[in-house]
């Protein structure tokens, strides 16, 4: 048996509880005898609830991944039950969530809706799809010059969509803490094994400043260059840019302009882009595999 959660949330899984309406707990898309059973509330129910196991999902709309987990404790509030949870560190990705609807006994439309119910599954059923946090995850670190403010707008606006379709990103606004050295952390990065791909955010402003070889831009540029020159054929660095410049030109860097660019403004790119990194973690596990 699974206690399967559901939420538009897309951050209700990251907050150790979560309050849900109580005609949405236990009340719909469940089995009668389940229904009948825990429905109520009472003492003993609550003590077998927790023992069950818990996948932690989201709306099909959000594209995230569901957690696995158990419930610590169940408590009754004036807006609804509160539900304090704790993770195992286990996720279902979400392209596989998707394949499991007969397993876990659901309609299609259940995706779509907010709400606690019981499954007869086992959770053995499902440790096939288990993937440790991040393990699997495809990783790409992203490049960017923080001026003008809407091009870090843009960047921001980029870095959600591909955490939202399942892959992780570094960069440095997340993963650079004060009092950190920024030209080692660049270095560790883009020389990381783990970083699948590097996503270098062109516009005007990057550009001039690698020309110049000025400030993090300039170090990142330098890095960049030295992995990419004597390999034209490289699939890693992968130039993206939202806007061309005023004479309608991809504003970018000399030691790029050679390079096939992902232009973000033009209809389906998105889907290019994210396709090229998916493809960079199949061509790498095939090279593994055949080492």
């Amino acid at each position: 048996m699974l206690n399967l959660f559901i939420t538009s949330d897309n951050t209700a899984w990251t907050k150790k509880t979560m309050l849900m309406e109580q005609e949405r707990c236990l009340t719909e898309y469940i089995l009668p005898e389940f229904k009948e059973k825990y429905s109520d509330f009472s003492i003993e129910s609550i003590q077998e609830l927790v023992k069950v196991p818990c996948v932690f999902a989201y709306e099909k709309m959000h594209k995230l991944d569901a957690n696995i987990g158990y419930i610590k404790n169940i408590e009754f509030y004036q807006n609804g039950i509160r539900i304090d949870y704790e993770l195992t560190g286990q996720v279902i990705a979400f392209n596989d969530l998707m394949q499991l609807t007969d397993i876990l006994d659901m309609s299609t439309w259940e995706w779509n809706r907010t709400h606690w119910t019981l499954k007869k599954t086992n959770l053995k059923d499902l440790e096939p799809y288990f993937k440790g946090n991040d393990i699997d995850k495809l990783k790409v670190f992203v490049s960017y010059s923080w001026t003008p403010p809407s091009n870090q707008q843009n960047v921001f606006e980029l870095i959600q969509k591909l955490e939202s379709d399942g892959i992780s990103v570094v960069y440095d606004r997340k993963d650079l803490y004060p009092g950190q050295d920024i030209n080692y952390f660049m270095e560790s990065v883009l020389t990381s094994e783990e970083i699948n791909a590097v996503l270098i955010v062109c516009n005007k402003d990057y550009a001039e400043k690698a020309n110049k070889r000025r400030g993090g831009v300039g170090y990142e540029s330098e890095l960049i260059l030295s992995e990419i020159k004597n390999d034209p054929l490289q699939k890693k660095y992968i130039p993206v840019v939202f806007e061309h410049d005023k004479n309608g030109e991809l504003p970018l860097p000399k030691f790029l302009k050679s390079r096939l660019c992902v232009d973000l403004s033009k209809d389906k790119e998105y889907d290019y882009l994210l396709n090229s990194i998916r493809n960079l973690k199949i061509i790498r596990t095939s090279n593994e595999e055949n080492i």
